[in-house]
């Protein structure tokens, strides 16, 4: 008997705490809650935007994300009314989605956080954040291996004043946040892990951002494939590195700033860009024939510019237009 009751006591202990184990992984995977600013401090005006740099599949006609809710430094940003789920596939060359436009507590901030609701959309409608695809049908987003619904993206310190205007515009990379893989025989998608969704997301002030675009002459789709820019700061692209899967997801040009396609008239541009010195490089991609896998990395174009394209110097509230002509395809 005595026997017995020990079993049943090292039953009950091991259930207890299976619960709280369990409890606390549920707790890990939802955000704490907000704090609310003072409404006594002084208030500056901040307008928040979203934009993309494209992901470049055929098989995705739309990329939505639900956000219900964001903060500053954990401080709720009240001009957001969420839910409000965004196609952010939609959102490329300069266009981008107002998040909001309202008063904020004064001081200075490193921090955004991002609450998503990846079950249901803004109208209740399951999933919340999804691929569409051309055939119609939904690939529910998660964050690989981690199933929190918050996103803390670090970003360079900015102020907030009083009586003036903050204008941060957040480049959400969908080529950087979203990995392909196979499941039983089948393509699926799903967000990249963790640290790489915040390495895809790029918070600026968008009042000191130029512009790169330009127009390619003797670009031909059908024979080269679909063709992507790719923008690094200048001395920062190594191509052996940068054309190789890198991390957990196996990201490509992992560490460009920013990227735009090329389109059918050798049209591209690339927005937001901070000042500084980039350069530019082109890669084509071509289907690979197999229904269940991506296009895949092709060449690089040579190609003859009107600028130095490992030079390009990007000022404020300016657009650095090059005139471009395929002159050779480099294979990789």
């Amino acid at each position: 008997m005595k026997t017995k009751r020990i079993l049943i006591y090292a039953l009950m202990a091991f259930g207890i705490a299976t619960l709280q184990w369990s409890c606390s992984k549920d707790d890990e995977n939802v955000a704490p809650e907000a704090t609310e600013q003072d409404p006594n401090a002084p208030k500056g005006q901040v307008r928040m935007g979203i934009t993309d740099a494209p992901i470049d599949n055929a098989e995705i006609n739309g990329a939505f994300v639900t956000v219900t809710e964001v903060r500053l430094d954990g401080k709720r940003y009240d001009a957001f009314q969420g839910p409000k789920t965004i196609n952010i596939a939609e959102l490329n060359n300069g266009n981008f989605f107002t998040l909001g436009d309202g008063q904020f507590q004064t001081g200075t901030y490193s921090k955004l956080t991002f609450i998503f609701d990846y079950e249901k959309d803004q109208f209740g409608n399951a999933p919340g954040c999804y691929l569409s695809k051309v055939d119609g049908t939904k690939s529910k987003l998660v964050i690989a291996g981690n199933a929190r619904n918050s996103l803390d993206v670090n970003t360079k310190p900015f102020t907030i004043a009083q009586n003036a205007t903050t204008d941060l515009m957040i480049d959400f990379d969908l080529r950087k946040a979203i990995k392909t893989y196979n499941e039983n025989a089948k393509k699926n998608y799903s967000f990249v892990t963790y640290g790489e969704l915040q390495s895809s997301f790029r918070v600026v002030n968008k009042t000191t951002t130029g512009t790169i675009s330009g127009q390619m002459s003797g670009y031909n789709q059908a024979v080269m494939g679909n063709v992507v820019a790719y923008v690094y700061k200048k001395g920062e692209f190594n191509q052996s590195t940068e054309a190789k899967g890198q991390g957990d997801s196996s990201v490509e040009f992992k560490n460009a700033v920013s990227s735009s396609k090329v389109d059918g008239n050798g049209n591209f541009k690339v927005s937001f860009l901070e000042e500084g010195d980039y350069e530019i490089h082109f890669a084509s991609y071509k289907a690979s024939g197999d229904a269940n896998s991506s296009a895949t990395l092709n060449a690089f174009l040579n190609l003859s510019s009107s600028l130095d394209l490992n030079k390009i110097s990007v000022k404020s509230n300016t657009d650095i237009r090059l005139t471009l002509a395929v002159t050779g395809i480099i294979g990789i």
